[in-house]
């Protein structure tokens, strides 16, 4: 028996005699959590499928492998969503138990970085119209977006929803032995999670300087990342305390924007600048974006 199956766009057989080829020369690994019944004997599953099909174990999740030596023959462990009545057909996507979270990320690398993600779902879309239960059937296993993949998906995310708070701290972990001068001393708990804390006006403040970190990637479609960092020059901009201001952004586009930006400083910070001081600049509603930098009272840029 011949099993046909498509897998992130590419079409792969498998049969039985296949999978005990591909054996022959294999020395059987632990099993973790998943293990299919092959000639009497239980081997991890990704080992198998993997051997078998010639793919890397990152290409896969067990899930994946379970399902397509299942239609073959083999006997498998059960899949997380399966309970006790094996004819329940429901569809869950609360498993009793989590993908292991490295294998979670692999999956999620693996289905991102095989194409164009804009693409590729524009390209579901427009598949999906006029399908009948079968064909929408048919369509999870040749686009990728099995319940395996989003498994993973929420669970990375559930993992990885701090992942800003880990960039901001250790960019400015990272920066501060770089920048302090000899005899510069930080003078207050700097503000390492992303995000504001209003009783820290700075991400960084020493003796001697001030400072502010927008470390999120500019991607080109960046309105509310061009506020924000043009809110935070200008807040640079207003301190009174004579230290050296200084915002550090993520790359040469916000550098390019805060140096080049023709847009009205009540675009930039949506609405009219308030609390300017006296004597500011900032109370015209047509001060540019670009103006901020040009003062040497306003911070200088790095990256």
């Amino acid at each position: 028996m011949i099993h046909t199956f498509r897998l992130d766009g590419c079409t792969y057989q498998i049969d039985t005699e296949t999978v005990r080829a591909a054996l022959t020369n294999q020395v059987r690994e632990d099993i973790r959590d998943h293990w299919v019944e092959v000639g009497g004997v239980r081997w991890p599953v990704k080992q198998v499928f993997g051997a078998a099909m010639g793919l890397r174990r990152d290409a896969f999740t067990s899930h994946i492998a379970l399902r397509h030596l299942r239609a073959v023959g083999f006997p498998t462990s059960k899949l997380p969503t399966e309970g006790e009545n094996k004819e329940a057909r429901t569809p869950t996507v609360a498993p009793s138990v989590e993908p292991d979270p490295a294998e979670a990320f692999a999956t999620l690398l693996t289905f991102i970085g095989s194409a164009d993600l804009t693409g590729r779902i524009a390209a579901l879309e427009a598949r999906m119209v006029g399908v009948d239960p079968g064909a929408a059937s048919n369509l999870v296993e040749e686009s990728g977006m099995s319940l395996d993949l989003l498994l993973a998906a929420l669970l990375v995310r559930k993992h990885a929803g701090r992942l800003s708070d880990i960039v901001h701290a250790a960019v400015i972990t990272q920066v501060v032995p770089l920048i302090l001068e000899e005899g510069e001393r930080v003078l207050r708990r700097p503000s390492l999670a992303a995000g504001n804390d209003p009783s820290r006006p700075y991400d960084l403040e020493t003796d001697r300087r001030i400072a502010e970190f927008k470390m999120s990637v500019w991607k080109g479609a960046d309105a509310m990342r061009k506020r924000g960092a043009f809110a935070d020059l200008v807040h640079l901009a207003l301190d009174k305390s004579g230290r050296r201001a200084q915002l550090y952004v993520a790359g040469p586009p916000a550098i390019h924007f805060l140096r080049t930006a023709k847009g009205s400083a009540d675009w930039g910070l949506n609405g009219p600048p308030q609390c300017c001081g006296s004597g500011s600049r900032s109370g015209s509603a047509h001060w540019t974006c670009r103006s901020a930098i040009s003062p040497p009272s306003v911070p200088s840029m790095s990256n």
